[in-house]
């Protein structure tokens, strides 16, 4: 008799106490953005998570465990405000494949791939996509009835040239507007274009991105050019050391005569490029060209400030050149000696209006149950939530108040002291409608 009143009371103490439920978040999208987003999702958690990165590159990782690997996995208890929506732990999933890509693979359910908490890779659909140009700028518009979009920052971009021997890029002191609407369809100019001595001959080329870059969106938008702008795409062979037309079909980790796509592509991108086109898969692949000190390696490119800084190796600004005669912050010059002196934090050039070529860093995500959309999600919309709604996971992550705790405006305003790379949305000063529109005042 006790035995089996031991037992029912046990069964009802099994049946009346609630499980802890372990949350997935899956993070995909912009490459430029992806040091900001891992720094802010560490702010996410109560103490030190656990950590997985892809040091093996087995998705694309850049082999380190830090903020410049696009693929790792953080699970651990969330912080405070997040716990009345979240009984378990928080495991945050991230494969940085690109803003474009990103959005396509959100709205459209399609599988990429990702670590779990033991480091194994898997694939899953992605929750959300952060993107350095609006979905409206590209074939991907945000469904309204079921997704949305919200400004998450200022995503900054610079012009750099490369670390080549070659003494004519001594020449190469400004890029202005109109070299760079022509460099987009012809993909090279001659040195003469810069010093107008017609006997300067030496071509002087742009490395591009693929075509779901967000970074190459925003760029292009700068010129005045839609995202199905036709461009001239050349490549870097590093074991020959001369540039090819980027014409061929398969993709390749550095490049060769005729690869198409350079780097590690994501899911459903690799050997084909007649979705995204020819060019350079991130920012960290065009970094490795521009690094490269050849006299052949005669380059220009656009790049976030996180992925230009650190083309020599002082690791500063050495290689960011002004656009139109602007420089993107303060400093001017002097920023070309940040890392070991001065600060990028006055962004006054940007906030002010006076340099254009930067985009509102955006976040897509779903407006109902992730769960309900996809199978593979196990989260709601009450714990995913958004940016004006305290408690969810987008009340804390997106948030514009970096006294928000977790937020990546929080995380922008923490890293000023070392150089911050982004701005936070309150210190902008001007605004655009559309990428690379016009900028007015607020």
């Amino acid at each position: 008799m006790k035995k089996t009143l031991l037992l029912t009371l046990a069964a009802g103490l099994v049946s009346t106490t609630p499980l802890l439920a372990d949350v997935d978040l899956y993070i995909t999208g912009s490459t430029a953005f992806r040091a900001q987003a891992h720094d802010a999702c560490l702010g996410l958690f109560a103490s030190t998570p656990a950590k997985q990165y892809d040091t093996a590159k087995l998705i694309g990782g850049d082999g380190t465990t830090a903020n410049s690997n696009p693929v790792w996995t953080f699970s651990g208890t969330p912080i405070a405000s997040l716990q009345g929506n979240i009984s378990g732990n928080l495991i945050i999933h991230a494969d940085f494949t690109g803003s474009v890509q990103g959005m396509q693979a959100v709205q459209n359910g399609i599988k990429i791939y990702f670590l779990t908490t033991s480091g194994i890779v898997t694939s899953n659909t992605a929750t959300i996509a952060f993107s350095d140009a609006g979905s409206e700028s590209t074939s991907y518009p945000v469904d309204n009835s079921t997704y949305s979009q919200e400004n998450v920052a200022v995503q900054p971009f610079v012009m750099v040239k490369s670390m080549s021997s070659n003494p004519a890029m001594t020449n190469i002191t400004n890029v202005t507007w109109e070299q760079f609407k022509e460099l987009i369809p012809t993909g090279r100019l001659p040195l003469s274009a810069w010093t107008h001595k017609p006997t300067d001959t030496n071509w002087v080329y742009m490395i591009n991105r693929t075509k779901d870059s967000g970074s190459r969106r925003c760029a292009f938008g700068y010129a005045q050019d839609g995202y199905n702008q036709g461009a001239t795409i050349w490549n870097y062979d590093v074991t020959n050391n001369v540039f090819y037309k980027a014409t061929g079909t398969v993709n390749g980790p550095t490049g060769g005569t005729g690869i198409a796509v350079v780097g590690a592509p994501g899911v459903n991108n690799a050997n084909v490029s007649s979705l995204w086109g020819a060019g350079y898969v991130g920012g960290g692949d065009i970094k490795n060209v521009m690094k490269i000190v050849n006299s052949n390696d005669l380059c220009i490119s656009y790049l976030s400030l996180a992925d230009a800084k650190g083309i020599n190796s002082a690791v500063n600004y050495s290689q960011v050149l002004p656009l139109n005669g602007v420089w993107p912050t303060g400093e001017g010059a002097a920023i070309a000696s940040h890392g070991t002196t001065g600060t990028t934090n006055d962004f006054s050039p940007i906030t002010a209006g006076f340099y254009g070529m930067w985009g509102y860093e955006v976040l897509v995500y779903p407006l109902v149950n992730p769960s309900t959309l996809h199978g593979d999600q196990n989260l709601s919309v009450a714990q995913l939530g958004n940016q004006t709604t305290p408690g969810t996971i987008l009340g804390a992550l997106d948030a514009t108040d970096p006294t928000v705790n977790g937020s990546i405006a929080q995380q922008i305003s923490i890293s000023k002291p070392t150089g911050a790379t982004t701005m936070i949305l309150p210190d902008m000063l001007s605004n655009r409608g559309s990428v690379g529109g016009t900028i007015s005042p607020f």
